[in-house]
């Protein structure tokens, strides 16, 4: 799953320089409140080896959801989806 969507940083739920970390950390949230909005796992595409986990429903997909000049929103590469 190579899906580029951009994230505002600062609504992450973790971050960590490795991929399974952050699995880990998704998978962690995820058991405590099974029914909230699923995880994605995403990966930085400014810094290629920082991961994020952040809602579903926070990802901006569409131009017209992101404000380009906005820096506070940046690209991310979906990695895995809880």
């Amino acid at each position: 799953m190579d899906e580029m969507v951009f994230f505002n940083p600062g609504d992450a739920i973790a971050n960590s320089k490795d991929y399974g970390e952050a699995v880990r950390g998704a998978q962690i949230y995820k058991a405590k409140d099974p029914y909230e909005s699923s995880l994605i796992i995403a990966q930085d595409m400014t810094d290629n080896k920082s991961f994020a986990v952040y809602f579903a429903k926070d990802e901006k997909k569409g131009v017209k959801d992101i404000n380009v000049d906005n820096e506070s929103v940046i690209p991310y590469h979906i990695k895995k989806k809880i």
